[in-house]
């Protein structure tokens, strides 16, 4: 039996006209709990007294809404009957000894549960947020507590259900009240996934040790890729699935079953919908029945990996991109500028004192320090010292990495910005990127492309430059919304002509290659010099290996100065030398480019394949030096790179 019950009932417009009725029913029903008139005066009262007189009262009821303004039953009961629009009721029940197991026995947490989620309700509904309207009350049944919700739109128009949406509030219901235990399975998932990780190298080990050695190398596949490269000539239009002809899609369909055949690749596959079942289980006991990997539309992004990867092999040069290791130095960045203080119940945001001095301590690289400071200003509920940690344990800084305690402290980090956002007045496009971001890499959460679409473009409307460059990303990528090269390179280009230097980068590459928008060599030789000029200043200020490394790829191309290939690897040896692998890899194997490019776009193929699949389990945490995240990334890169595999779009993450 599912741990939780959600059941949705859709009513005509004009066919509940008696419909007031059932308001008065769920209000006043045996078992409904009802509101304390006056919390400080009830504390005096005795309370069988109490209860005597609530009970009797001529307007007693248990109805509430998104205020605590007391709510005329009558009123409310007239307004629902007299909407011209359809209506949707919902009710969510618990089992008894789950409810007491999680807390949800009183009228209070069921009321905020129903509140945290209106938005969801609404998402899932197609209703505007704004134009939502609604009422429930909770029963606080013996054997099942639930909770009763009447919605509907202002707008008569608006507003439908589907399976898919019932499927979503049963989810976002689901995800709340069994946060904790199903944050536990999260960490299972984590471990499953390292591990399948580990083997996943043994097997592309394997495949270049047979691409070094010209030995052959599943023809059939090759042929599917040339024969798919021959169509995407061909193919007018956006060159991405959605818009391909049916034949094509045919040819990528057939590439991704034959890549799905890898062992590993499958145990991935299989593990995922092993742990996608328990996930499931928290709201039915049916048993799901998953479609072949080539058919879920949950991979679709593998599917233009493929066309990307292929689309690639078009390209001789070795590509420079922006890693997410240098999203989260732009993070670092921002953190640096001064914030306004704000003070909640249970959460505040300081950076002044003793966070300062422990940012300062960071900075030289006084771990221990730091953390103390840090951990002082925690203890205060200071969510910028909690998130702090949070990055200290994911980056390893205090000893070996530790994902659980950084999952730990990051869970914190967004129950501390969700509990601000809603006051936080100027700070609120701050939280708003932030939130976005831990929603992205599922840090301290699972991962969810749509919360974070959903944050992160409040903050970028807000121009926070740093949430466009990431709104630019989500639309690149298509993760959170439908892919948009047009909107991506839009948002990228307000974030560049804001200041960032990542989004001067991304800007001028798409102008390059003329992705969404016209190809323009003048201007993108412009905003690569702005991207060179911000690369070198950091470099100034903090000679960080990886600014090291770009740099010396760029001087050595000629991409924002002018080319000069000495210069450009004498960068690249400062950053070897402060432990860049990339680095140390390119200053080893610069003579070594002699692998035909369909082979190399297999070994890239089934390099994203085995990310995008193993990205799914919502759990990222990517953070630079976190080698059980990067241990596979990193010996394939260095690999790839051996081999002169250029590193293709599919592995630019955001």
């Amino acid at each position: 039996m599912p741990k939780i019950i959600v059941t949705s009932r859709y009513i005509k417009p004009k066919a509940h006209k008696k419909f007031g009725n059932y308001i008065k029913y769920i209000a006043t029903r045996e078992g409904v709990e009802k509101p304390m008139p006056n919390q400080n005066r009830t504390q005096e009262l005795d309370r069988e007294i109490f209860m005597n007189y609530l009970d009797s009262r001529p307007s007693s009821h248990g109805l509430f809404s998104v205020k605590d303004t007391p709510i005329v039953l009558d009123k409310a009961a007239k307004e629902v009957a007299n909407h011209e629009g359809a209506l949707w009721t919902h009710i969510v029940s618990l089992k008894r000894k789950d409810a007491e197991r999680m807390g949800y026995i009183d009228l209070r947490h069921w009321r905020d549960l129903v509140r945290r989620h209106i938005a969801d309700i609404a998402a899932a509904q197609k209703i505007v947020p704004d134009n939502i309207r609604w009422y429930a009350a909770f029963h606080n049944k013996e054997t099942n507590p639930h909770v009763h919700i009447v919605v509907y739109s202002v707008d008569p128009k608006e507003g439908y259900l589907t399976k898919e949406g019932i499927e979503k509030i049963r989810s976002a219901f689901a995800n709340d009240i069994y946060r904790d235990e199903l944050q536990n399975l999260y960490q299972q998932q984590t471990i499953v996934r390292d591990k399948l990780r580990s083997e996943a190298e043994n097997v592309m080990k394997d495949m270049l040790s047979e691409l070094q050695n010209n030995n052959e190398f599943d023809l059939q596949l090759e042929q599917l890729i040339l024969k798919l490269r021959s169509q995407l000539r061909n193919s007018k239009g956006k060159k991405v699935y959605g818009y391909l002809q049916p034949n094509v899609k045919k040819t990528v369909d057939q590439i991704v079953a034959e890549l799905a055949k890898n062992p590993v690749l499958k145990k991935m596959y299989d593990e995922w919908c092993e742990l996608e079942q328990r996930k499931y289980e928290t709201y039915t006991s049916a048993v799901q029945k998953f479609p072949t990997l080539e058919e879920n539309k949950v991979f679709k992004p593998i599917k233009n990996a493929v066309i990307q990867a292929v689309l690639n092999m078009d390209f001789s040069e070795q590509d420079i991109i922006v890693t997410n290791d240098e999203i989260l130095s732009q993070e670092d960045f921002e953190d640096t500028e001064p914030h306004e203080d704000i003070s909640g119940d249970d959460f505040r945001m300081n950076w002044r004192g003793d966070h300062r001095t422990a940012k300062k301590y960071l900075e030289e690289k006084q771990y221990e320090k730091a953390f103390e400071l840090f951990q002082s200003e925690a203890q205060k509920n200071n969510v910028p010292a909690i998130y702090s940690i949070a990055k200290m344990y994911q980056r390893g800084l205090l000893g070996k990495e530790n994902i659980s305690k950084a999952q730990e402290y990051f869970a914190e980090t967004l129950k501390g910005f969700l509990a601000l956002e809603p006051s936080a007045g100027k700070m609120q496009p701050y939280i708003w990127y932030h939130l976005g971001r831990l929603y992205n890499f599922g840090y301290g959460t699972e991962q969810d492309y749509s919360e974070a679409f959903k944050w992160l473009q409040k903050a970028a409307l807000a121009k926070n430059n740093y949430a466009q460059y990431s709104l630019g990303s989500l639309y690149f990528y298509g993760n959170g919304t439908q892919q948009d090269y047009t909107k991506a390179f839009s948002w990228y280009k307000k974030s560049a002509d804001s200041g960032n230097i990542f989004a001067c980068y991304s800007v001028a590459k798409m102008l390059a290659e003329g992705i969404g928008t016209e190809n323009n060599t003048e201007q993108a030789k412009l905003y690569f010099k702005n991207a060179y000029k911000g690369f070198w200043k950091i470099k100034d200020e903090n000679p960080d290996e990886k600014i090291l490394f770009r740099l010396g790829m760029m001087t050595i191309k000629g991409l924002g100065c002018e080319a000069d290939k000495e210069s450009g690897i004498e960068f690249i040896k400062q950053s070897a030398e402060l432990g860049n692998e990339y680095a140390k890899v390119f200053l080893e194997n610069m003579d070594r480019y002699n692998l035909t490019v369909t082979r190399n776009v297999v070994i890239s193929m089934l390099f994203s394949f085995g990310r995008l699949i193993s990205d799914d389990y919502n759990r990222s945490l990517r953070g630079q030096n976190m080698r059980t995240e990067h241990k596979l990334k990193s010996t394939i890169r260095r690999k790839k790179q051996a081999l002169g595999l250029k590193e293709g779009q599919t592995e630019q993450k955001f």
